[in-house]
């Protein structure tokens, strides 16, 4: 179920968790491991040390206060793994999530919807975003309660796969 989010051919939305890569569904089982009954886990209980063999997929989305009078938040970046900046050519830490990608790019709407499903997230397709056609991605969006129950933030993942041609949805 995508929601009228996709983007064929290089982005599609997946609310069903139909995670693919092994990397990835280690890190998805973990979240599930410590939602101890709840929807969402504590954000307290999620430390990417628990996950040392995958640290450098990981990135971390703090969920903050729009300021820009919009009533959505905003989203910004506070960890990118070292797999990630290399595989994109960029560190985006710091950065809010709808800087790092072009006018247009329905991830910040993908993670709007995640807060308001209260429901983690697969995203998949292409590297198009980064003139990177070549490569495909998988990643997965977890949300994280804080102390009041709301979600406060987001620990990721990704991966990415290159081909010899130009990946066609």
């Amino acid at each position: 179920m995508s929601e009228g989010l996709n983007r064929p051919p290089w982005y599609f939305v997946d609310f069903d968790m139909q995670v693919a890569n092994r990397r990835l569904v280690d890190i998805y089982n973990h979240w599930r491991s410590i939602r101890d009954g709840g929807d969402v886990p504590p954000a307290d209980r999620w430390d990417p040390l628990d996950l040392v063999q995958h640290l450098g997929h990981l990135f971390v989305v703090r969920v903050e206060a729009a300021s820009s009078g919009d009533p959505a938040p905003d989203l910004r970046y506070t960890l990118i793994g070292t797999y990630l900046v290399d595989a994109l050519g960029r560190d985006t830490t710091g950065r809010l999530v709808g800087d790092t990608f072009p006018e247009g790019h329905p991830v910040v709407s993908v993670y709007h919807r995640a807060i308001a499903r209260r429901a983690p997230v697969r995203t998949h397709g292409r590297l198009d975003w980064v003139d990177k056609k070549y490569r495909s991605f998988e990643s997965v969006l977890l949300p994280l309660a804080g102390a009041d129950g709301r979600i406060a933030k987001f620990a990721g993942a990704a991966v990415y796969e290159t081909s010899e041609r130009p990946v066609v949805g």
